[in-house]
């Protein structure tokens, strides 16, 4: 898992007060001492959301709506199946994807 994928996927955690993690979270100022996000982390978020979009959409396009997500996955460099979750459904709500039965099709 690349750095960017593994921040996201830490920042989407819910850190104990006191764990390493969280500690070196709160000194690279992407929570606050009580363990909420800060703007950084929140755009940081929303950035790494956004640079997936295109990649996803055009893996789904590609390769269909039978295709197994790890697939889709593989394709679009993505490790983490939450990431890929989270992705989806901002092109769901984007009206760009549609999901039924645990497949996603593309909305034309």
């Amino acid at each position: 898992m690349d750095t960017r994928e593994q921040l996201y996927v830490d920042l989407m955690m819910d850190q104990m007060p006191g764990d390493c993690n969280a500690n070196v979270l709160i000194s690279n100022g992407y929570l606050t001492e009580n363990l909420q996000h800060t703007p950084k982390a929140l755009d940081f978020m929303r950035e790494f959301l956004d640079s997936k979009k295109d990649v996803v959409l055009q893996s789904i396009r590609e390769l269909g709506p039978d295709t197994r997500k790890s697939v889709i996955m593989q394709r679009a460099g993505i490790k983490q199946m939450g990431v890929l979750a989270d992705v989806v459904n901002i092109l769901i709500k984007e009206g760009k994807v549609k999901k039924d039965n645990g497949k996603f099709y593309i909305v034309d």
